[in-house]
């Protein structure tokens, strides 16, 4: 383990689902921001999509720290100096703090009163969409995992969320943990180790993890609002319905980073150097399917990913839309008609501004080697069966 002065200060919010740590979590990344704190942000949640979990690890706990473990050092080589995750975790052991082993863990635990727990739950819920015949047995595990992280030790501190908007809880956290080096961090200023390190990236050796792993991994792309989530979400799970074991990967939740990399400001090189070390992990669970989505848009990024992944036979697809269909996915976008995906830069956005998003789009680039799937006019399923047959996925 790297001595202690050399670890990374990282904080975990957890706790129920309902309770609202990731609005918090990204309240408080957005704060740092602004303050001018050198940080990284991480849904965790996000980092173990793999299916089917293998009987060691039912939960995907393990993998999840694993993952989480594999990304600090890429973090902290492209310059941040502090950073703020959010997930689930065990509601009675907690967290695998030694998987993580480059970073200084503090948990917070945020909890509500069951009743105003369960009515945030069932908003949630239905905000989603999600049909209201799973509603009941889903919120009494909810309300069974609350109890159990009540009755837990393993949180360094417990946040009480009742009553409070989400200024309010961010407020509590800063005050419940105000050792936690990463809120004085942005006081202190930009110093310059960590300037040197924002341009210090080495790639090639923050490749290494995920130089030996193969298999078969499909990279959805397109422009922003195409639907490369939710086609890509819908191919993933086919792999699942005809019990392949795959796991599902979204680009835009690997590179949340602030202050930007100069000269990369999607931060394609933090992306692949996180993606490398989560498929790695993902491989060595026993997947040798992978579903990547997100935005690549050139030659020179594509390159990136496949030099993260030289094992591994990378097949890209690229999704199209006519400019009047993207311009009314985007336009569902403003109001949440998605997931609620944390750093979404279209939710909430004026319609003016989405409005003319897809004129300022490129429909195809034509430069791009692989598969081009014409989205307009067709479901969900229907392009994510395209796409599927054109890989030889299984039906599913």
């Amino acid at each position: 383990m790297p001595p202690a002065t050399s670890l990374i200060p990282l904080l975990w919010l957890c706790g129920p689902a309902g309770v609202g740590k990731s609005t918090v979590s990204w309240q408080l990344f957005t704060e740092l921001t602004q303050d001018g704190a050198h940080i990284a942000f991480a849904d965790t949640d996000q980092l173990c999509m793999c299916y089917p979990a293998p009987p060691s690890d039912p939960g995907r706990e393990y993998l999840k720290a694993q993952n989480l473990g594999a990304m600090i050092p890429n973090y902290r080589a492209a310059g941040a100096r502090c950073v703020i995750v959010n997930g689930v975790v065990d509601p009675v052991a907690g967290i695998y703090r030694d998987l993580i082993p480059d970073a200084a863990v503090t948990v917070c635990r945020m909890r509500a009163d069951r009743d105003e727990l369960a009515r945030r739950f069932i908003s949630r819920h239905r905000s989603w969409r999600r049909p209201d015949d799973e509603l009941e047995n889903v919120l009494t595990f909810t309300l069974a995992e609350a109890d159990a992280m009540d009755a837990s030790t393993f949180a360094d501190v417990v946040v009480d969320t009742s009553g409070a908007p989400p200024p309010e809880v961010a407020a509590r956290v800063r005050e419940s943990c105000s050792d936690w080096p990463g809120f004085s961090a942005a006081q202190e200023g930009p110093d310059g180790a960590a300037d040197s390190q924002r341009t210090g990236l080495s790639m090639p050796g923050h490749y290494r993890s995920g130089a030996e792993a193969d298999g078969n991994i499909v990279m959805i792309c397109g422009p922003a609002g195409v639907g490369k989530s939710t086609i890509g979400f819908q191919l993933y799970m086919r792999y699942l319905s005809a019990g392949v074991m795959a796991g599902y990967i979204d680009l835009g939740q690997l590179g949340f980073l602030a202050p930007g990399t100069p000269g990369d400001e999607c931060e394609h090189q933090l992306r692949a150097a996180n993606l490398a070390g989560m498929w790695q992990n993902c491989h060595a669970a026993g997947a040798r399917h992978l579903v990547v989505t997100g935005r690549v848009s050139s030659d020179a990024e594509v390159k990136l990913y496949r030099d993260a992944l030289p094992a591994a036979t990378i097949t890209l697809c690229y999704l199209t839309a006519g400019r009047a269909e993207l311009t009314r996915r985007v336009m569902s976008r403003r109001d949440g008609g998605s997931w609620p995906e944390p750093g979404d830069q279209l939710c909430g956005q004026p319609a003016e501004f989405l409005a003319g998003l897809a004129d300022r789009t490129p429909g195809t680039t034509g430069a791009l080697e692989g598969i081009t799937i014409d989205t307009d006019g067709r479901s969900v399923a229907e392009s994510a069966d395209l796409i599927a047959a054109a890989l030889g996925c299984p039906a599913g």
